[in-house]
């Protein structure tokens, strides 16, 4: 996460200095009589693109792939408890923003999921503080900010009818031993959370989506808040790999819009220490594993991430910083580079084929966690 904040308060340094530039062409221009009408508007709209310019992240990921858990670990260690409902099955019920506004108290917006019978869009809504329910809390209370955002998983029941009229398929809500013709829907449509993050603070937004079904259901998301995003956060689960909806998500909803700013987090990779398998064996696993998840996606393997959300936040809370590292290292590095020759000849990478190429280099990296190479190659991608 330090690296992330320092490369965010360059971003901001760097906004500074253009507006300063700007400031500057504008006087300019003026002395030089050259600074009309139309240029005063486009100096303006430029002023405030860079004034309120932010870097949005959106994180994508159907059910129980350990979304809720990574974005725990990134921005909610320093309360000292989880904060994100991170169970097992559907913990985001509607898409939340997480996000600083200064000159707002900290709170959760919520928006009802009844606004849908409209035709008004979230973006049109935004501005209309009747249209939402808030809830504000202490931010410096681990308790109250968690049960404000345990408000994303509520859910109400209404009629088939009206929840088709919302964008629901009635038949897919309605759960055995339910009431006879009502279907559990998400009780709100949108959420945004403002906390004081350190990087919220400095302008970064991040969007934290639903699993598939909601993705269809809700048109705001694949038609604006995805696309629109500066980068996107695909996370899979190393117990699963690329299943049949994880594939149709990736192909509908994020290539087709993001041919730059994808990446994606092979989460859950302490599943595969058994206690059985020695650590070179796992490792290497590991690299078939980013080779193959990479053949499928059509990304270079320098592009998924192999990481422990639930490690990370573990270590994070305790203060340990061996296990913040664990349990990749240094081999990492060795390994996508063999992953990367594999994608170059076949869509997927064989951990047979990576035994035969890299044992020198694993033993060679193996255990190295002092290396600042090992250090930032495997603890990047789990703060």
């Amino acid at each position: 996460m330090d690296g992330l904040a320092s490369q965010m308060t360059q971003h901001a340094g760097w906004r500074s200095a253009v507006l300063a530039a700007l400031g500057v062409y504008e006087q300019r221009l003026a002395a030089a009589g050259l600074c009309d009408e139309r240029a005063q508007h486009r100096l303006a709209r430029l002023r405030a693109r860079l004034a309120d310019d932010r870097l949005t992240v959106a994180f994508v990921a159907e059910f129980s792939r350990g979304k809720s858990e990574l974005i725990n670990a990134i921005f909610f260690a320093d309360t000292g408890r989880r904060i994100v409902p991170s169970t097992a099955g559907r913990t985001t019920m509607c898409p939340t923003e997480l996000l600083h506004d200064p000159h707002q108290p900290p709170s959760i917006r919520l928006l009802p999921i009844e606004t849908r019978l409209h035709d008004t869009p979230v973006a049109a809504l935004r501005e209309d503080p009747a249209a939402w329910h808030e809830l504000r809390f202490d931010a410096g209370d681990a308790e109250a900010l968690a049960r404000a955002l345990d408000s994303v998983r509520e859910t109400i029941r209404v009629p088939a009818p009206q929840a088709a009229a919302m964008g629901f398929d009635p038949d897919e809500q309605i759960e055995a031993g339910a009431d006879e013709g009502l279907a559990e829907v998400p009780r709100w449509r949108h959420a945004i959370v403002n906390y004081p993050h350190p990087l919220l603070s400095q302008g970064l937004v991040v969007v934290d989506t639903p699993g598939l079904n909601a993705l269809g259901a809700e048109p705001e998301l694949t038609l604006r808040l995805i696309p629109e995003a500066d980068a996107v956060l695909f996370v899979l689960a190393a117990d699963t790999g690329v299943t049949r909806t994880d594939a149709e998500t990736w192909n509908r909803y994020i290539a087709p819009s993001h041919d730059r700013g994808r990446f994606v987090v092979l989460n859950k990779i302490d599943g595969l220490w058994d206690g059985v398998r020695d650590e070179l064996a796992i490792e290497l696993e590991i690299a078939g594993q980013v080779g193959s998840v990479a053949g499928v996606l059509q990304l270079p393997p320098e592009q998924v991430y192999p990481v422990s959300a639930q490690k990370a936040l573990v270590a994070r809370l305790a203060g340990d910083a061996a296990l913040l590292r664990w349990p990749t290292s240094c081999f990492l590095s060795a390994a996508r580079s063999r992953a990367s020759n594999c994608v170059a000849s076949s869509t997927s990478c064989s951990v047979a084929r990576c035994r035969r190429s890299t044992p020198g280099a694993a033993r060679n990296s193996s255990r190295n966690w002092s290396s600042p190479r090992c250090a930032g190659a495997s603890t990047s991608p789990s703060r």
